[in-house]
């Protein structure tokens, strides 16, 4: 696969963790803290710029209060 495709990804996964973050409530910061990491990186996952890692990637998920299948499946991956 391509790396725009690769980016295509990670673009609908990022928007799969923004959808389930607003609907928290959480701001990036709130959601950073819950993960460990600092907010720009939330942000750069949510825009997709950022390939996270799959151990991340299940912090992500038990922040956000889903699995990382939901999150996967949200965002079409």
């Amino acid at each position: 696969m391509n790396r725009s495709g690769n980016s295509a990804h990670r673009k609908r996964l990022g928007g799969a963790v923004r959808k389930r973050r607003l609907a928290l409530k959480l701001s990036q910061e709130a959601l950073a803290e819950r993960i460990d990491c600092h907010r720009n990186y939330v942000g750069s996952v949510e825009r997709g710029e950022q390939n996270v890692t799959f151990d991340t990637l299940i912090r992500f998920a038990k922040a956000l209060g889903c699995t990382l299948a939901d999150l996967t499946r949200e965002g079409r991956c």
